[in-house]
């Protein structure tokens, strides 16, 4: 009977073990399920995500198009490198499933097609050949279609996502109801199994034992003949074989009687003992069903808790803007409390000693500060400093509502916390309900926390675009081009500056840098250019300074290797200089220095040669005079030469002032004709003025050395005499004078150089002619420094006639 006992009892206990074991695989079942769910929304939201960002170059491709604003394409850069990286991570979220894999796979490479073979054709079809023909490709690519069909995809894919959530949730909620019918079926089997075992007992053990209680009775009362019936196997049969062998042999021996009464008064001790284990193990299976009662109780909670955690998260996900979340968080807060409204402060990166009001439900936000301080007083401040929820009646607050003013019965502080940071405060009111359940504080905490993460990158991002855009305004500030060529070798960004000197050279911006090979101008030598940059890269440790000689103009470049904040490299910096104001500068110091120490030696060389003559030598009168002449006419032209040079640094310079007033344009003529007319015997100088006075507003004595330098041109560059016209014609606000000669003429070769410093014709015939190559170049610049223009018209061997204009006034 022992070892059925046993059995027994260890039956019991397998029951209860193995509804507990039914039981929690139930609730691992709905555990993964829900999981599964919450996976699929993560997809969806990633899909939408994708949809987005699809959007967002789509919209900046069409602003473009519409508008031709480059600012719109700041945006596009930075959404076309995000539509890839969105359309990854969706592929990447449904990875274990084949046929979303698929599909993911074709919205990535779809939306990669889309961004490349449209979007940057359209806008670089656009930058080259403007709106037009940007918005004719955009027609000819079909990008409206191809945008449909990604969406279409990305449609299919969240579609298949959602029949599959809705699945989950579905085998979450059966697995949930499977745990309840397990947990019931469980107590019931229980009930059942602790039924049967007390009935075996009381069949087997407590009957026979009351028949043999009643015998003994009988024994006792002086009845030796009484017997029990010896059915039945185990102790209680042997007990009752016993019995009936010593009643029949009490009649031999009282004290062995005696002694059998003694056994039996011991086993019946026993058995009440192991009536009472198992009385204690039927009070066991009931407090672990209400264990199970009461565990299948928290789960339930916590599936809602979990449920509630989940769709706060997939609302603050879905969103940037911190307003935006703001409200949402706030919402949420007020939902989970059971409030009816509220206000949420927050903290932004550019006040960090106030908080601003970034939310409000239920309320008018007029009505509340704007501001507060981050540690001020308060239950609010209490709750940021203890980092849990405040509550307190406000019994004596009341708020707007549609039936009127209505009080607020409670008021409950939440904190926004993430770990020792406070990022704000929500305040909520009840005005419906009269107080708040405590049990609910742990899930408005955790909801407040994930408000805040939210909340905090928002910010994050806003002060990372704000100083993206205040980087890109001092960089794009400055008149140095400014570039970053990553690793790759691709460039990475490029300011205002570098922009235009690309332009300016005709070629993309890479290839101005010299990092890209990409379209060239003909006539440039891109293998010694690109040569330089090879150069560099092979130095890649160190600073790098050289000058390029790129489609006309000089550039200085300075290279530098840039490494990260953890001395990670991500590039290389390069820094262009438009140099070739300062080299012309350089070069046409070097020519003023040669041309003054040429120019200069002949009529010194005739100075000192007829000086020394004088002061070594007597001569006649006849002879004294023409040396003297000599001398004055070289001492002379020293002095127009070095009033040329100098007028030629203060044009350089920029330091060239002029005295405007008006003048008689006709006079001047006049006068400078009687200066040059005895000056040649070989020339006729004649004058054609306007018909009526013309007056022009200028420098009289600047416009006088410009006719002087024509005038003296015409009679030097006609050895062989001639006429030469002086005249004037009349416009309306202008007057034109020209001085027209019948001279050697300019080749068509050299006319483009004519106004260059230093340029001389180089032909036999003007060699022997003096001059300095600055005469037309200060001409033409005084002329245009008056507003004017200056050209010319020459036919080789047929003489020139040079023009200039002035304002009149």
């Amino acid at each position: 009977m022992t070892r059925r006992t046993i059995l027994g009892s260890l039956s019991l206990v397998l029951i209860v073990f193995a509804v507990i074991a039914l039981l929690s695989w139930a609730v691992a079942r709905q555990q993964a399920t829900a999981a599964r769910a919450l996976e699929s929304q993560e997809v969806i939201a990633a899909a939408n995500l994708t949809q987005q960002r699809l959007l967002a170059v789509q919209t900046n491709v069409r602003g473009y198009l519409i508008s031709g604003n480059e600012e719109l394409l700041q945006e596009y850069q930075h959404v076309r490198s995000a539509l890839p990286d969105a359309a990854t991570a969706l592929a990447a979220l449904v990875a274990d499933d084949p046929e979303q894999a698929r599909r993911a796979a074709r919205i990535r490479d779809e939306a990669l097609s889309y961004v490349n073979n449209y979007a940057e054709n359209v806008v670089t079809r656009t930058r080259q050949d403007g709106v037009g023909a940007g918005r004719e490709f955009a027609a000819a690519a079909s990008g409206t279609q191809r945008a449909k069909v990604v969406e279409d995809r990305i449609a299919a894919l969240s579609a298949a996502e959602q029949i599959r959530s809705v699945r989950e949730s579905r085998e979450a909620d059966a697995a949930s109801e499977r745990a309840s019918r397990i947990a019931l079926v469980g107590l019931l089997v229980c009930v059942l199994a602790l039924a049967i075992v007390t009935f075996y007992v009381a069949r087997r053990i407590a009957r026979p034992v009351s028949r043999l209680a009643v015998a003994a009775d009988r024994v006792r009362s002086g009845d030796l003949d009484a017997t029990v019936p010896t059915s039945g196997r185990g102790e209680i049969g042997r007990l009752a074989a016993t019995f009936n062998a010593m009643a029949r042999s009490l009649q031999q021996s009282r004290d062995e009687l005696e002694h059998q009464n003694t056994e039996l008064e011991m086993q019946a001790i026993a058995l009440e003992e192991r009536q009472e284990e198992l009385t204690a193990a039927g009070e066991e299976v009931r407090a672990q069903r209400d264990e199970l009662s009461l565990t299948a109780a928290q789960l339930a909670e916590e599936k809602r808790r979990a449920e509630a955690y989940g769709a706060f998260a997939d609302s603050l996900a879905a969103e940037r803007d911190a307003r935006v979340l703001a409200w949402i968080a706030l919402s949420g807060l007020v939902e989970a409390a059971g409030a009816d409204v509220g206000a949420l402060y927050g903290a932004s990166w550019a006040e960090e000693q106030r908080w601003a009001r970034l939310a409000a439900v239920g309320l008018d936000p007029e009505a509340l500060a704007e501001r507060m301080a981050a540690g001020g007083e308060g239950a609010a401040a209490r709750a940021v400093l203890a980092r849990e929820v405040v509550l307190m009646d406000s019994s004596a607050l009341r708020v707007q509502t549609l039936g009127g003013e209505a009080p607020v019965r409670w008021e409950l502080h939440v904190p926004l916390q993430i770990g020792e940071r406070s990022i704000g405060v929500a305040t909520l009111g009840g005005i419906s309900s009269d107080a708040f359940d405590a049990d609910e504080s742990e899930l408005v905490l955790r909801l407040a926390a994930q408000a805040a993460t939210a909340l905090a990158e928002a910010d994050a991002l806003a002060q990372q675009d704000w100083l993206s855009q205040v980087n890109a305004a001092v960089l794009d500030g400055v008149r140095e081009g400014i570039g970053l060529v990553g690793l790759d070798g691709e460039l990475v960004f490029a300011n205002a500056a570098m922009a235009e000197l690309a332009a300016r050279a005709d070629m993309p911006v890479a290839a101005a840098i010299g990092a890209d090979r990409g379209p060239l101008p003909a006539s440039f030598d891109g293998d010694t250019y690109f040569a330089d940059w090879e150069a560099v890269l092979a130095d890649s440790d160190e600073p790098t300074a050289d000058e390029l000689a790129v489609s006309g103009f000089v550039l200085e470049r300075y290279t530098a290797p840039i490494d990260d904040a953890r001395g990670t490299r991500i590039g290389r910096l390069v820094v262009l200089r438009d140099v070739t104001r300062e080299r012309e500068v350089d070069q046409l110091k070097s020519t003023l220095m040669q041309t003054v120490s040429h120019e200069l030696r002949t009529p010194l060389a005739s100075v000192v040669g007829y000086t020394e003559l004088l002061r070594t030598r007597r001569l006649d009168a006849d002879s004294r005079a023409e040396i003297l002449g000599t001398v004055h006419r070289e001492a002379k032209r020293l002095s127009s030469l070095i009033d040329d040079f100098l007028d030629l640094q203060t044009i350089e310079e920029q330091r060239l002032e002029l005295s405007l007033a008006p003048f008689d344009v006709g006079a001047l003529l006049a006068e400078s004709v009687a200066v040059f007319g005895g000056q040649s015997e070989a020339h006729t100088l004649v004058l054609l003025p306007c018909e009526q006075p013309v007056v022009a507003v200028g420098d009289r004595a600047r416009v006088a050395q410009v006719i002087a330098n024509l005038l003296s041109n015409a009679i030097k560059y006609s050895p062989d005499g001639g006429t030469v016209r002086v005249s004037a014609q009349c416009g309306e606000g202008v007057v034109r004078i020209s001085v027209a000669d019948e001279g050697l003429g300019i080749p068509l070769a050299a006319q483009p150089r004519v106004f260059e410093k230093f340029f001389r014709v180089a032909r036999e015939e003007t060699v022997r002619v003096a001059g300095s190559g600055l005469g037309l170049a200060l001409a033409h610049d005084i002329v245009v420094a008056h507003g004017g223009e200056m050209g010319f018209e020459s036919v080789e061997g047929d003489g020139s006639t040079f023009w200039f204009t002035l304002p009149t006034a």
